[in-house]
This record gives structure tokens, sequence and C-alpha cells, in this order.
């Protein structure tokens, strides 16, 4: 959706609650951009690294109000203090989970913690995109199909981008989620 010059594609949901992409056909230029991107349609291949590594906060707040070990706040702070900002998401007034960015830390305090339902990446990765070609270091967090359709938006590899996978078994509809 985002990628489009045209802003000829939606986000609809499906009668479960999940997000799909709707086309206005008459809008469209056939440009194939969205094609060209899509994380879907383009199956990346998997690359494996031959080292993992473990880490937790050894802040004890931080560990209080964090899930895995709390190291996205670690990570959060690490990339504010270098100018930089962040994309998480939280819930907003209606309790649905949207994507976001914040510059501070107090802006990050909604991020931290598990969701456990499918998030609105609505328009941060253009978003992203022009925060890293004016040189910001960013870190952005979310499921794994959500850094690689970004990684595909981006079209190129960002030195200043800190993509951080989540581990993810599948996500419940939005849908679901409000029943």
């Amino acid at each position: 959706m985002q990628i489009c010059p045209k802003d000829c594609i939606r986000m609809e949901e499906d009668t479960e609650g999940f997000l799909y992409p709707v086309i206005d056909e008459e809008k469209c230029i056939h440009c194939g951009l969205c094609e060209n991107v899509c994380p879907v349609v383009n199956r990346q291949e998997r690359t494996y690294t031959e080292h993992v590594y473990a880490a937790s906060s050894t802040d004890e707040e931080l560990l209080k109000k964090s899930s895995s070990g709390g190291m996205f706040g670690v990570l959060a702070e690490y990339v504010l203090k270098q100018g930089g900002v962040i994309f998480g998401c939280s819930f907003d007034e209606k309790m649905e989970l949207r994507h976001m960015s914040a510059q501070t830390i107090d802006e990050c305090s909604a991020f931290h913690g598990s969701k456990y339902v499918q998030s609105n990446t609505r328009n941060t990765y253009k978003e992203c995109k022009k925060y890293l070609e004016d040189g910001r270091e960013v870190l952005y967090v979310g499921t794994p199909c959500q850094i690689a359709g970004l990684k595909s938006y981006l079209r190129k590899v960002y030195d200043n981008l800190l993509a951080v996978e989540l581990l993810c078994h599948g996500v419940p509809s939005p849908g679901v989620f409000r029943q």
C-alpha cells in the first residue's frame, strides 16, 4: 500500500479482521511496484546467522514493565541517545493496535510489553524511509512479516536501520481481539 505512487491501494479487513490490499483499478497505472515489494508475492530467501546471542536488561524497573528481558527498552534508549527514532506499536483510544514513531523515552513507554494481536503498520514504512534518508538512526520493531515488508519496501540496505523481529507463532486478527 505504502509504495503506490497513486495511493490507489487501501487496506480492508476480511471477515476475520485481517487486513488485505484492495486496489482501485481506475486509479492504478499498473507500474508493478506493489507486486515488486510484496513479501507474499516475492518471498525472500531466508538467511541464517551462525551466531545467536541472548541478552537481558540489568535494570529492574525496565524488566518490570517489559517482556522478553527488557531488550526493547535498552535498544530504544541507545538509538534515542544517537538522535534516532523508534517505531513500535501500541493501542490507540479505540484499543486498535497501531505502529507509530517515538522520539523520546516517554513516547516509547506504550511500546513495551507483548500485545498478542496483529498491528496495523499504517504509513510507518514511508515515515521510516524518510528518517533513514535524512541520516537518522532508526529502530523498527515488528513481527517477521512486518520487518520483511519494511525491508522489501525500502529496496536497499540502510546501515542506520536496526530492524528487530519479534518471535511470532502467528497472531490473532484484530477482529477476534475486538470480539
